[in-house]
This record gives C-alpha cells, sequence and structure tokens, in this order.
C-alpha cells in the first residue's frame, strides 16, 4: 500500500532537514488558529524546541495592534532590529508574522529588504487567511504552502436549538396559507433569531478568546484587543457561513413539496443578501445592523408571491 501523502508542513520540515527550506514562507489557510499551529510545527524543528514547546527566546512575534488591528510600522522596526541582533542562543532566529494582510503599505515597504535578504541563520514565517491583500512584492518573495482546512465546524452551545428555530422560521414564510393568518409573530421572531444568534457569537468568541490569551499571556494591551477582534471576526464568519449551508439545506427540503415555486432564485437572493452583510460587517458595520438588515431582507424574499 503507498504511503498517504505528506501535507504541506511535513513537506516544509523536510526541506528544512535537507537543507533546501527558503529563508520565507507564506501560510495561507482559512483559520488563524489552524495556520498558527501548523507553523509552530515548522518552527519547532527551526530552532530546536520541545513538541510542547511554543515559545523560545529567538521567536519574534509581529501582531496586529488595536481595534483595527494594523501591523504598524513602528513594530515592523522593532522586529527588524530584533532579527539584526545576535542570537539569544547562538542558532537560527525565527520572525512569526501574525495575519501579515493587516501590514500596511508604509510597514510592508520597511519590512521588503528583511524579507528579500534576511540577516544569516533567520527564518521568516508570514500567516495569512487573506494572500490577495498582501502587496504583490510580499507575496512573490515567499515561498508558498496552503494549509487545507482540518477542524469541523464547532458549534455552540444550543446552537442545534437556533438552527431549528431557523429553519421553522423559513418554513413559515414559505407557507403562504400560515402568512396570510399571522404576518406579525415572524417579523418578532426575526428579530428573536438577530438576538439570539449575535449572543451566540458573542459567546463563542469569548470562549476562544480566552484560550487565545491563556497560550499568549505576554501579549501587549493593544495586541491583546487586536487578537480578540480578530477572533470575533472569524468565529462570526465561521457561524455565518453555518448559516448560509442551513438556509440551502432547508431550500432543498422545501423544494420536494409541489405547490412550492421559484426556491432557486429566493435562495439566490437571501444568500447574496447574507454575503453583503457579511462584507459589510468586514468594514465596521455594526454586527446588530447587519444581521437585522439581513433578516428583514430575508422575510420579505421568502414571503413574496
Amino acid at each position: 500500500m503507498p504511503n498517504p501523502p505528506l501535507n504541506p508542513t511535513d513537506i516544509l520540515r523536510r526541506r528544512f532537514a535537507d537543507g533546501r527550506l527558503h529563508h520565507a514562507v507564506l501560510l495561507q489557510g482559512k483559520n488563524n488558529p489552524q495556520l498558527v499551529e501548523s507553523s509552530l510545527l515548522l518552527i519547532r524543528d527551526l530552532l530546536d524546541m520541545r513538541e510542547d514547546q511554543d515559545e523560545h527566546p529567538d521567536l519574534f512575534h509581529l501582531r496586529p495592534s488595536g481595534k483595527a488591528r494594523i501591523i504598524t510600522v513602528d513594530k515592523t522596526r522593532e522586529l527588524i532590529g530584533a532579527l539584526n541582533r545576535t542570537s539569544n542562543q547562538g542558532g537560527a532566529k525565527v520572525a512569526l508574522i501574525h495575519e501579515v494582510d493587516r501590514m500596511r503599505k508604509e510597514a510592508a515597504n520597511a519590512f521588503l529588504k528583511t524579507l528579500e535578504e534576511p540577516p544569516p541563520g533567520t527564518y521568516l514565517i508570514l500567516l495569512t487567511t487573506r494572500p490577495y491583500s498582501l502587496l504583490p512584492t510580499i507575496r512573490s518573495r515567499c515561498l508558498l504552502a496552503r494549509i487545507p482546512a482540518t477542524s469541523a465546524f464547532q458549534a455552540p452551545e444550543n446552537w442545534d436549538d437556533w438552527s431549528s428555530r431557523y429553519q421553522s422560521w423559513i418554513l413559515s414564510l414559505l407557507d403562504r396559507e400560515s402568512l396570510k393568518n399571522d404576518r406579525v409573530s415572524p417579523l418578532f421572531t426575526a428579530y428573536g433569531l438577530t438576538s439570539s444568534l449575535l449572543s451566540l457569537i458573542s459567546e463563542q468568541a469569548d470562549l476562544s478568546a480566552r484560550g487565545a490569551k491563556k497560550s499568549s499571556p505576554f501579549l501587549e494591551d493593544k495586541e491583546r484587543d487586536a487578537l480578540e477582534a480578530g477572533i470575533r471576526r472569524g468565529v462570526r464568519s465561521s457561524l455565518l457561513a453555518e448559516v448560509a449551508e442551513i438556509t440551502r439545506q432547508t431550500v432543498i427540503t422545501a423544494k420536494n413539496t409541489p405547490h412550492l415555486s421559484k426556491l432557486g432564485v429566493k435562495l439566490a437572493r437571501v444568500l447574496s443578501c447574507l454575503e453583503k452583510n457579511v462584507g459589510l460587517m468586514e468594514v465596521n458595520l455594526k454586527d446588530e445592523a447587519a444581521m437585522e438588515n439581513f433578516y428583514l431582507s430575508s422575510l420579505r424574499i421568502w414571503s413574496a408571491k
């Protein structure tokens, strides 16, 4: 039986063992915590760390900071200065740049020379979930490794209950006879679904943030703010992707009912509306306003003739 194919991290580790690893590696994936875990597998080899070790005197982190989650030019120059000093333990030095897509143009330009010609024995590991938000000059100077998603959807507590109520709400809007008798209840249900979904996002984000801060206890206040904001965005993205999937599956089931028509068009409009509001949240529209807009728009779409 042939051996299973190596995953990208194992390939990078083998390159290092063979002395062929490029000094700059860009790890691309859909989940920031998973990217950090994958990077540590490689970094432990680079710095000869124990399997249970996450920090090292010659491992330097560069993270976004503040509510805006920006990698500043000042922090970038601090990192460059640290890399140009002698190794603390006489071996390699590694810079781990978290969410490198948050690096603004001034910081990226300051980083380019180090990216092109790092100090001897220095490795640069860049992490991103949005590779095409990077400057081409950054992307082109790195060895790209795509890290496939391996973790299943992590459902928060009470998710099944919320999902069931959401599916029932959609089906009630598709029931023309039911709507004739009661047009008010679906509206109140929409507000209830909005409120409870936002609570689930907040609770799951808080739980994930506590775990992340425990594993990174030496963060500055602004870095901690950025970490929490990034985790919230990741949790929100994951849950809303699941909302889209529940919506699809509900409509697939409803299509088996002969009297329903035009469901495909309605589904496309609802998913487009969700995608639009997710995009607005990414540019700082308040979650409450975006989700309220989604549910009220969905109500109109599903209940239209």
